[in-house]
Parts: structure tokens; C-alpha cells; sequence
């Protein structure tokens, strides 16, 4: 029902609705257990997100299901948007030199944070209009089928996306396609480490089918171990990035990641 509802919603209508609802949320939930890059607010807990499915927990996917601490009170930042804007922060270039940028799916944290930086010319686009999450004026982009030229972006996020489309190595191919040699992308997926193979059935079409299977009503598979093996036969060279492992552990905690997730940064030589 709340989906419905957000999908009828106008978009302006919308941003005011969250805007005073977030900064109520703010004011309730201040502390100083947890620090947003984005806004900059810190809280003593963040909100919750995610779904609650059983075959989240059974197949272990990691981002994915119900998660503690997910959600930004203020500013609605995810903990995968987090995770993102410290690799970021703390292994690109991308607040310093000239970028051509395309964001597939935006998420509204990083899409302000791309928005106000000069020194890039950014792009996003999304499949289909969503009226409470997107304006009217964004691109419509199919990624099996991009319109833009050869090597057109130094950089490509397009995170948690290629789990609804139905041929991803034909999409993977499109990103690769679009990249320019020297460039990288995040592609994040959810993704569950206890399957070698990704499962994926074509026969399960139906919104409740989905959400038994894969986990959410339009999402067409479950990644396994081999996800990089498909990045990599597009032409992609991978690099896995594990924050729990290599990042500082006070930063882990203190901006509410998920200590499971790993970035992987596709790159084209």
C-alpha cells in the first residue's frame, strides 16, 4: 500500500512531506552514537530499513533485509550510501578532478552530493518515473540499450540495479561499453556468499513469486559467488573492496555501515 501510494504522490508534493517529516525525525532521534557524512547530523540511533523475507536469512544476502541503524534520520541516507561516500571520500578522485559521471537509480544523498560538485558534469537517469522518489524531468534510460556513444563517462554508479533486469550481461556490456578506458564504476548488488552459482528462473514471473525466491517483488535473481565472473566476461576488471577488513573501525561504526558489505569497483583499461 505504501508503495502505491508513493508512486501517485507528485514529486514536489513528496520532497515537502519528507522534508518536514525527516526534520522532525532528526530533532527525536539526536545523539551522539552516529554521525552522517551527508547532512552532517548525528543521532544516538539511526532508522531502520530493508525487508524482512525468509529467503534473506536463508540465503544469507548481504544487502539486503532488515537492518538496524540503516536509515539517516535527517537526510533518508542508506547505509549502503554511506559506504559509498566514504570509499569516496577516501579512495577517488572524483571531488578533485574533471569527471564526465552517470548515476543509474539515484539515490537522493548522493544525487545531492554529485549535484554540488563543480567540477563535474553528472548525469542520472532511471527506468520508469516514480513520482515521490523522482522528478518528472529525469531521464528514462534503458541500460540494455544506452543511447550514449562509445566511451562516454569516466565514471559509472549503478548500484543495486542490475539485480531487476532481466539480461544484466547484455546491461554489464552496455556499462563497459559507455566507459572510458581508465574509468571505474561501483555496481553494487545484493548478493549471497553461501551460492557459487547466482539462481535465477525465468519461469518465476509474478510479484509474490518474487519476493519468495529473490527477496523483493521486482527483483529477478539472487547474485552468488560468480557475480564477478560476469562483470569480468563483460571485459571489467574488479577489484573488491572489503571496508571491514581494510577501513578504520571507529568510521565502520560511527557512520553505520554494514560491516558485511564489499564495493565492488569494476575498472577499463
Amino acid at each position: 500500500m505504501k508503495s502505491k501510494i508513493k508512486k501517485i504522490i507528485p514529486f514536489k508534493i513528496g520532497k515537502k512531506i519528507r522534508g518536514i517529516w525527516q526534520r522532525t525525525q532528526a530533532v527525536y532521534y539526536y545523539g551522539n552514537k552516529y554521525e552522517c557524512p551527508f547532512c552532517g547530523n548525528t543521532f544516538r540511533k539511526m532508522l531502520p530499513g530493508g525487508y524482512d523475507l525468509p529467503v534473506i536469512k536463508e540465503k544469507q544476502i548481504i544487502g539486503a533485509g532488515r537492518r538496524a541503524n540503516c536509515i539517516c534520520p535527517r537526510c533518508y541516507s542508506t547505509d549502503r550510501d554511506r559506504l559509498i561516500y566514504l570509499y569516496l571520500k577516501n579512495s577517488s578522485s572524483i571531488f578533485t578532478n574533471q569527471l564526465d559521471v552517470i548515476h543509474i537509480a539515484p539515490s537522493g544523498s548522493l544525487v545531492a552530493l554529485f549535484s554540488s560538485l563543480k567540477n563535474i558534469n553528472y548525469q542520472s537517469g532511471v527506468k520508469y518515473h516514480e513520482g515521490f522518489y523522482y522528478s518528472k524531468d529525469i531521464t528514462l534510460i534503458d541500460i540494455t540499450k544506452l543511447s550514449f556513444k562509445d566511451q562516454s563517462f569516466d565514471v559509472i554508479f549503478c548500484n543495486h540495479v542490475l539485480e531487476h533486469i532481466h539480461d544484466d550481461r547484455k546491461a554489464m556490456s552496455e556499462l563497459y561499453r559507455i566507459l572510458r578506458p581508465g574509468g571505474w564504476a561501483i555496481l553494487q548488488v545484493p548478493i549471497s556468499n553461501i551460492l557459487d552459482k547466482t539462481y535465477e528462473d525465468p519461469n518465476i514471473t509474478g510479484s509474490k513469486e518474487r519476493e519468495v525466491y529473490f527477496g523483493q517483488f521486482d527483483h529477478v535473481r539472487i547474485y552468488g559467488k560468480d557475480y564477478t565472473n560476469r562483470l569480468e566476461e563483460s571485459g571489467f576488471k574488479i577489484q573488491e573492496v572489503k571496508p571491514a577488513i581494510e577501513w578504520k573501525e571507529n568510521n565502520i561504526d560511527k557512520y553505520a555501515i554494514n560491516k558485511e558489505e564489499v564495493l565492488f569497483i569494476a575498472s577499463k583499461d
